[in-house]
């Protein structure tokens, strides 16, 4: 029976241990997509005669399977390496998962500052290790590209500032940034465009007239004809609108003399 206890219990933890979803109903007000990776980030002291160092590895929509020594399925994995001379010696590795423990915490009035993931991690006999991912919403010209990271042998903190931590409907469109998706068009890029539908269908539509007129032997002739036609026409549309342009300068001209 004991046997079937072990393995019910490690198919609930296995159910339960995985990378945060990024889909997840509490975060769907965020961008995360645009954050999908695995960052870096280091923290460093002098323990004399040696030097230790965590490297620590923070996945973001993503597993871990790219770095070693470190669990698939952990969103933080934590490297703790003792360095003497030219000895460097692995001492300890933390794997933050996402458990049913990690509480994800929204920042400031429901969430419009960021969020954040709060992991626990019973270590040893009797520590509990924490961790918290601090997502903030900044500016885009304030975010940064890689996670800060503190550190006090009890609790790591992450953070990483970008405006895809903000609530997507409280996003402005950055101007010039190409990602408007078309809003922001400018009225002679409408102007072209229906210049040259207009034109389209005068060309298109002249030939087919022509061609049932049977003016042309075939459709292709037709079209020719109708382009050919089209070119004289814009040849001579400068000489007409200097014409025009003349004619109501010579009006003017006139209505500033009086007759005698």
């Amino acid at each position: 029976m004991n046997w079937f206890v072990s393995f019910l219990l490690a198919v609930l933890y296995a159910s339960f241990s995985y990378a945060f979803d990024c889909s997840s109903k509490e975060l769907q007000g965020y961008d995360l997509q645009g954050l999908k990776g695995v960052y870096s980030a280091s923290n460093s002291r002098n323990t004399p005669p040696s030097k230790t160092t965590i490297d620590w590895s923070i996945a973001v929509c993503e597993d871990l399977s790219s770095v070693s020594d470190c669990d698939k399925d952990a969103d933080i994995c934590g490297k703790k390496t003792i360095v003497n001379g030219d000895k460097s010696l692995l001492a300890e590795v933390y794997n933050f998962k996402y458990n049913p423990s990690t509480a994800i915490r929204k920042l400031g009035n429901n969430g419009d500052e960021g969020f954040a993931i709060d992991y626990d991690l019973v270590w040893g006999d009797d520590n509990n290790l924490r961790a918290s991912m601090v997502f903030m919403c900044v500016p885009e010209k304030e975010a940064t590209k890689e996670f800060e990271s503190r550190w006090d042998n009890r609790w790591l903190t992450t953070t990483i500032k970008s405006d895809k931590a903000c609530l997507k409907a409280n996003r402005k469109p950055n101007p010039g940034s190409g990602n408007d998706n078309g809003e922001s068009w400018g009225w002679f890029t409408w102007i072209f465009i229906f210049m040259v539908l207009f034109l389209s269908i005068y060309i298109i539509g002249g030939a087919w007239f022509q061609y049932n007129k049977g003016n042309a032997i075939d459709f292709s002739s037709a079209l020719k004809e109708v382009l050919e036609n089209f070119v004289d026409l814009l040849r001579g549309l400068p000489v007409f609108i200097k014409e025009i342009i003349e004619k109501f300068t010579r009006n003017g001209n006139r209505g500033e003399y009086s007759a005698v």
